[in-house]
């Protein structure tokens, strides 16, 4: 059962039940006001025939006499007259068989539920010498229901034409509401589809026009997301490529021409009628050649994972790494500064804040044109002087650049993949000709999320 067919359903019966109140409050009123009209017609009837008689009386004549003028009434609407003397009806006046508004076919709910209680009232006259009169009057209530329900069709028939009217206008916009949600819910499908070219349009109702724009919002960011992950893995592809070809290559030139070296050294070596000196050569000649081949290794492992970071840790690596740049680029000023324990926060993940440093150092070459750089590495501690995070920053006096306008640069959306894969936080703060400032956040070990 659907949302929009359970509204419609509450909004049905909740009007099924304002129609039934009304009716009854038109119901009761009507078989009270009936009531009354009714009694009070009884009343006046036997109020006229006490003083009648009092005015015959007073007059020296006999009530006979005015009895039998009561013959000469036409029938009332609401009542009947009937009297009897001795055990026989002198006078009958039945109430008017065609009510005030003969037109109007009155229901036979209707009239059951307004008729009043059966009211007879009695009134007896006693003669000295003849026997009694007994006057009886029976009410008929039926032109006061015919009058009654003239008046409350038309209440009910103004209630049911509000009711309809009310269910159409909440129905309609029920409906034009629910056509949002329908986009609403084919947009999502799409997104769950993994399409994110669909875009919802802006909604006239306000609620839906905000649901519509943060829509649009996280698909758009989704859509970015998906493009850097993509561009992520191309990056990690070819890197990965581009490091087997760098390997191949090192060990085709070096370590094949190398090792050829040393075979034909050797093979020379072999030969008779060599002196001392020669061989002498060959040998020094072979030490060289292996000096070389442990340089080149010790390059090739730097490479692919700086041994010192397992041996004496991430601070004395990257100090390291850092005279080694200091002497390939002499004219950047370099400003290090690193605190004591950083091994001891960051634990395991020490070759990530490694690569971070080292990927921040390749961009100053690359890209900024630099002459100062500084790095820092410091430890937040809590309250009760626990390490509680890392904080490295970097920052250089270099060209930098608009962030909302440069490309999506892969080196620095690998430090942010970097640092969200630890539960820190990064930031990046830069303007055309002021630098870039560069801050990342890792919590320690033991406060990581």
């Amino acid at each position: 059962m659907s949302l929009r067919f359970r509204l419609n359903l509450m909004i049905g019966l909740v009007m099924l039940a304002i129609i039934g109140m009304g009716t009854l409050f038109v119901v009761h009123n009507a078989r009270r006001s009936v009531a009354e009209e009714v009694r009070s017609s009884v009343n006046l009837a036997l109020q006229l025939i006490d003083a009648g008689l009092e005015q015959t009386v007073a007059a020296g004549r006999s009530p006979v006499e005015w009895i039998a003028q009561l013959a000469r009434l036409d029938g009332t609407r609401h009542l009947s007259l009937r009297i009897h003397q001795g055990g026989r009806t002198i006078i009958d006046l039945p109430s008017s068989i065609e009510p005030a508004n003969s037109g109007d076919e009155v229901p036979r709910w209707f009239a059951w539920a307004v008729a009043p209680e059966p009211l007879v009232a009695e009134k007896h006259l006693h003669q000295i010498g003849n026997p009694m009169i007994q006057i009886t009057i029976d009410a008929n209530p039926a032109d006061e229901i015919a009058e009654a329900w003239t008046e409350a069709r038309g209440f009910l028939l103004l209630m049911l034409a509000l009711a309809v009217t009310v269910y159409v206008v909440v129905h309609t916009t029920l409906g034009r509401a629910f056509k949002s949600v329908g986009v609403i819910l084919e947009g999502l499908e799409n997104l769950e589809n993994g399409d994110y070219s669909r875009r919802l349009p802006e909604f006239y109702l306000p609620e839906f026009a905000r649901i519509s724009r943060t829509f649009n919002h996280t698909v758009c960011a989704l859509e970015r997301s998906r493009e850097e992950n993509r561009a992520l893995t191309q990056r990690s592809l070819a890197i990965q490529e581009e490091e087997r070809r760098y390997l191949a290559q090192e060990l085709h030139d070096e370590l094949g021409q190398s090792l050829s070296a040393i075979k034909a050294i050797a093979a020379s070596l072999r030969k008779p009628g060599r002196d001392d000196k020669s061989t002498t050569d060959a040998v020094g000649t072979i030490q060289s050649i292996c000096d070389h081949l442990f340089a080149v290794l010790r390059t090739l492992m730097q490479r692919l994972r700086p041994l010192m970071l397992d041996e004496l840790g991430l601070k004395a690596s990257l100090e390291d790494m850092i005279e080694n740049w200091r002497s390939r680029y002499p004219n950047i000023a370099l400003d290090f500064r690193c605190d004591d324990g950083i091994d001891d926060c960051i634990g395991d993940s020490r070759i990530h804040v490694f690569r971070i440093v080292q990927e921040s150092l390749t961009n100053v070459v690359r890209h900024s044109c630099a002459r100062h750089l500084k790095i820092h590495l410091s430890l937040i501690e809590t309250a009760d002087e626990c390490p509680e995070a890392l904080l490295l920053k970097v920052s250089d006096d270099g060209a930098g650049f608009d962030p909302s306008l440069a490309p999506a640069g892969l080196g620095l959306l690998g430090i942010r993949e970097r640092v969200a894969s630890l539960g820190g936080q990064f930031s990046l703060n830069t303007h055309p000709g002021s630098g870039v400032s560069l801050r990342v956040k890792i919590p320690c070990g033991d406060h990581r999320p």
